[in-house]
């Protein structure tokens, strides 16, 4: 028999705030409208006032006002201002008379801590992304020390707590002990990225990311320097935003890549496919990553891959130059290999999209489901 949930989703991030858990929600909200799930998403605004649209079939988003500054930056007030606001909007959803079969919280904090609050209301999941693991970030070591039991109380009392790749998983399991953490990949839209009909090859590197050093876009930057001492004709296209883009485009200039290295701090959802179509070459060497949507992003698009093993973060695609994180002559010797033979290139291409096919949304949609329906049976039991 088909359960209908009532399912509250609670994330601080939905495009265009915020990157790869953004994204995620935007195509699980999609998918699950096709399926016998209700959907309420409480999230943060753009701009300072309340709202309420209607996203898709029976799934509506509530946009809470907490005077957000940057797209893709999160500042402690804000986290804190999100995770009040959000306490505070449940309490009056339920007062409303709403009713929550399970609320699935994106982020351990801040969203867990209020899904943690109403745990005797409804029961809740917890998806962890990356950096609300501790020791995941360096730049929120201080926030690992200061609440990290914190952490690890909302896991224990969750129904559930899934990770988006089995590297994020185990490291979440050196804080969790006992605590059971499964995996639930991210997915890609195989539609929207496609590689699309086929063109004479170039040799332009595409990086997507968000501009901090963990993404060690400085090694893509370095690798285009090397390899435009060997080819005419090469681009690294970086598309992203950050508070690194000023440092990284210093060192583009001091690099002399002026013509070569083009940054793109935003691209709109409905071009950003035509970007990948216009590249030849995916570079990632992110020093941690919880499941790339950029790198699934790449393989749907047929591009074949220059990564880290922390990038690739599981993603299993069997073309994939692998590197090591900051080794920009190693990054530049397997692009090399892609620009020099077009059979091997076009080998890895075809490996990348046929990989992408297990990660689809639609599959990932269906697994959450079946944990939603799964965590509402343990708790009626």
């Amino acid at each position: 028999m088909t359960r209908e949930i009532r399912l509250l989703v609670l994330n601080c991030e939905f495009p265009p705030i915020g990157g790869g858990a953004a994204t995620a929600t935007w195509h699980l909200l999609k998918e699950l409208s096709a399926l016998p799930v209700k959907t309420t998403l409480v999230t943060a605004a753009k701009g300072g006032r309340f709202t309420v649209k209607e996203f898709a079939p029976n799934c509506r988003i509530h946009y809470l006002p907490i005077r957000k500054s940057h797209l893709q930056y999160w500042s402690t007030r804000e986290l804190v201002a999100y995770g009040v606001a959000a306490i505070g909007h449940m309490k009056r959803l339920m007062r409303d008379g709403n009713r929550f079969d399970v609320c699935h919280a994106f982020f351990t904090v801040p969203s867990g801590a209020a899904a943690m609050l109403y745990r005797k209301r409804m029961p809740y999941i917890v998806s962890l992304r990356g950096s609300d693991v501790p020791g995941f970030s360096g730049r929120f070591l201080w926030l690992y020390r200061s609440i990290g039991p914190l952490f690890k109380a909302i896991w224990q009392r969750a129904d559930a707590v899934v990770a988006n790749s089995e590297s994020l998983a185990q490291l979440a399991r050196q804080t969790a002990g006992e605590i059971e953490i499964g995996v639930i990949p991210n997915g890609v839209d195989v539609e929207r990225f496609s590689p699309g009909e086929r063109r004479e090859r170039g040799r332009t590197i595409l990086v997507v990311a968000r501009l901090v050093p963990r993404k060690d876009i400085e090694t893509a930057i370095r690798a285009a320097a090397l390899l435009k001492g060997e080819f005419g004709g090469v681009k690294l296209m970086v598309v992203g935003d950050g508070p690194q883009a000023g440092e990284l485009q210093n060192l583009s200039q001091s690099l002399a890549l002026d013509g070569t290295v083009e940054f793109s701090r935003y691209v709109p959802r409905e071009r950003i496919g035509d970007v990948y179509r216009r590249a030849d070459v995916f570079m990632m060497t992110s020093k941690r990553e919880g499941m790339s949507n950029t790198v699934l992003e790449a393989i749907a698009s047929g591009l074949p891959l220059v990564v880290s093993r922390e990038a690739l973060a599981g993603i299993d695609v069997p073309e994939a130059q692998v590197v090591p994180v900051g080794d920009a002559e190693g990054a530049a010797a397997a692009a090399a290999r892609w620009f020099r033979d077009e059979g091997a290139r076009r080998q890895a291409a075809e490996a990348s999209r046929a990989a992408s096919m297990n990660y689809t949304w639609g599959r990932m949609a269906e697994r959450y489901y079946e944990l939603y329906c799964k965590v509402v049976e343990s708790r009626g039991a």
